[in-house]
């Protein structure tokens, strides 16, 4: 049995939805330390689901997931913005949160952690 701490991601009977709409029903999935991993799939069929979900971004109907040891609930959890602030995400041809631009995206972790002018921001 693989040691734990040699994985970077674990996912474990993962569910995920919106209202009746099932997108991930019961996922398993470990990712190892330095390993790269790329996820290939129709659209619409729950790769960005998947992915915000692991960073908390979207809350599981049911299953766990730990990212470096942690285990990760909602973004308002601390244990979630702690670990957080240890990687770094980039969506392709989308920003990380629909509502903000990718400007105001790659800003956004450098608002919430230190205090910048908004001048220094947009340089």
């Amino acid at each position: 049995m693989p040691d734990p701490a040699s994985f970077a991601i674990r996912v474990r009977d993962l569910v995920v939805g919106f209202g009746k709409r099932v997108v991930i029903d019961h996922l398993a999935l470990d990712v190892r330390r330095g390993e790269i991993l790329g996820l290939v799939g129709a659209s619409g069929g729950g790769k960005s689901v998947l992915m915000r979900t692991i960073i908390g971004l979207i809350p599981p109907q049911s299953g766990a997931i730990e990212v470096m040891g942690v285990t990760i609930g909602s973004t308002h959890e601390r244990r979630t913005q702690a670990a957080a602030g240890r990687w770094g995400i980039l969506f392709q041809q989308g920003a990380l949160f629909s509502s903000l631009t990718v400007r105001q995206n790659v800003q956004f972790p450098l608002r919430e952690n230190l205090v910048l002018s908004d001048a220094l921001l947009d340089e």
